[in-house]
C-alpha cells in the first residue's frame, strides 16, 4: 500500500502521549513486524501508510486530518489517577475515554464561547471549605438537593437522574461509559475533568446504580473543589494508606449529603436495619455499613462479620447485574448513546447543527448518532 507523503510528526507524538502509551506498544498493535515504527514515524525516519494512519487514528480517537494539518495538537493536561490497583491495560483505556472526554471539551467550549455564554459559576467555589459536613450542605444548597425528595424517589435509576438532572442545571456536564469503551468497575467507577466552560463528569454504566449514586456524589465534591481526578473506590475511611486524602475526602462529602448524620437516632444497627436504609437512601449496604460504623452505631463484635456479608452480597449483585446486561445485547445503541452523551452535550450538538453551524456528518460523529434523535 502507498504511503503518505507528508505527516506532522509532533501531532503523531502528542496524539500518542495523550493516550499514554508507549511508541512499542502502539507499534504491536500497528505492525505484525516486531519493528518500533511508531518512534520512526515520531522521529521522521520513515512514513507510515494510509491504513496505518486510519489504524493509528482510531486507536487515538483523533481525526486522521489531524496527522496532516499544520496546527499543532495541544497535549492534554494530567488527570490525577486516584485508582487503587489499576494497571497498564486498563490505564489504556481509561486515557483513551479522557482523551475522549477532553476533545470534547475543546469543541463545546469553541461553540460556547462564539455564544458569549458565560464561564461556570460553580467550579471550585467550595474550595475554601475544609470539613466535610460544611462542603455537602454547600453543594445541596447550590445544587437544590433534597435528600429529602430523594427518599421520596421510588426507583434508584430516577434518584440519580434527579441528582445528574440537578447538576446539569447548574451546568455540570455528565456522561457515562459504554459498551465500546470496554471499562470494568474496578478499573473506574467515575471521572471530573474540569474546564472553565463546560465541566465534565463521568460515570461507569456497568457499576450498580447505588454506586453510581455514591460516586456521583463524590465527583459532585471534586467539581465544587475543582480537582480533577479519575476514581475508583468508594471507601471513606481512613484505614487504607493506598487511598489519596482527596479521595477520602470526597467520599466523605458523598457520606454526609446522602446519609446526614442528623437521621440517624438509634443507638446501634443490624443487617436489616442497612437493608432498609439502603433502600430508602438509594445508598450501597455497604456504603451504609461504613457510614453507621464511622458514626459508632454498629456493634463492635458484628462489623467484621457483618462487612464480610455485605460485600458478599455486593459483589454477587454486580454479577448478577453484568449477567443481565450481558443478555440485553446491548438494548438499543441510539439510546445508549444519548444516554452515555449526556443531555447537556446532546443539546449543545444538535443546536449547532439545527443552527446550520455545523453539518449533518460533523453532528453525526459528535454524537455517533443521527443528530435528528436527539
Amino acid at each position: 500500500m502507498s504511503l503518505v507523503q507528508f505527516i506532522n510528526k509532533g501531532n503523531l507524538r502528542i496524539a500518542r502521549e495523550n493516550m499514554g502509551i508507549s511508541p512499542q506498544a502502539v507499534s504491536k498493535k500497528i505492525t505484525a513486524s516486531g519493528k518500533d515504527v511508531v518512534s520512526e514515524w515520531e522521529e521522521g525516519t520513515s512514513l507510515p501508510t494510509w491504513s496505518q494512519v486510519t489504524k493509528l487514528a482510531a486507536l487515538y480517537n483523533v481525526p486522521e486530518l489531524l496527522f496532516f494539518t499544520k496546527e499543532n495538537l495541544q497535549k492534554n493536561k494530567a488527570i490525577p489517577d486516584y485508582r487503587i490497583g489499576a494497571d497498564q491495560k486498563s490505564d489504556e483505556k481509561v486515557k483513551k475515554l479522557i482523551n475522549l472526554v477532553v476533545t470534547r471539551q475543546k469543541w463545546i467550549e469553541r461553540q460556547l464561547r462564539e455564544d458569549g455564554a458565560p464561564k461556570n459559576k460553580l467550579q471550585g467555589t467550595g474550595r475554601h471549605l475544609s470539613s466535610p459536613k460544611q462542603l455537602a450542605e454547600f453543594i445541596s444548597e447550590r445544587l437544590g438537593i433534597s435528600v429529602e425528595e430523594m427518599k421520596d424517589i421510588s426507583a434508584r435509576k430516577d434518584a440519580l437522574d434527579y441528582l445528574i438532572e440537578k447538576a446539569e442545571e447548574g451546568g455540570i456536564f455528565v456522561g457515562k461509559t459504554i459498551s465500546y469503551h470496554h471499562i470494568k468497575v474496578d478499573d473506574m467507577r467515575g471521572l471530573f475533568i474540569s474546564n472553565d466552560y463546560c465541566p465534565f463528569i463521568v460515570l461507569n454504566r456497568k457499576d450498580a446504580l447505588s454506586a453510581q449514586i455514591f460516586s456521583f456524589v463524590h465527583e459532585l465534591a471534586h467539581f465544587f473543589r475543582r480537582s480533577d481526578a479519575v476514581s475508583n473506590s468508594f471507601d471513606f475511611r481512613n484505614t487504607d494508606r493506598d487511598i489519596n486524602p482527596e479521595e477520602v475526602f470526597c467520599n466523605k462529602v458523598a457520606a454526609e449529603l446522602l446519609l446526614p448524620e442528623r437521621d440517624f437516632v438509634k443507638d446501634s444497627y443490624g443487617k436489616s436495619d442497612i437493608d432498609a436504609i439502603s433502600d430508602l437512601y438509594k445508598v450501597s449496604p455497604l456504603s451504609v455499613f461504613y457510614r453507621l460504623k464511622e458514626l459508632g452505631k454498629i456493634r463492635s463484635d458484628l462489623q467484621s462479620s457483618l462487612e464480610r456479608e455485605i460485600q458478599r452480597e455486593m459483589e454477587e449483585n454486580l454479577r448478577i447485574k453484568a449477567e443481565k446486561d450481558k443478555s440485553k445485547n446491548g438494548g438499543n445503541y441510539t439510546n445508549n448513546m444519548r444516554d452515555s452523551n449526556g443531555s447537556l452535550y446532546n443539546r449543545i450538538v444538535q443546536n449547532s447543527y439545527l443552527d446550520n453551524r455545523i453539518g449533518y456528518v460533523e453532528a453525526a460523529n459528535l454524537l455517533r448518532f443521527s443528530p435528528e434523535m436527539v
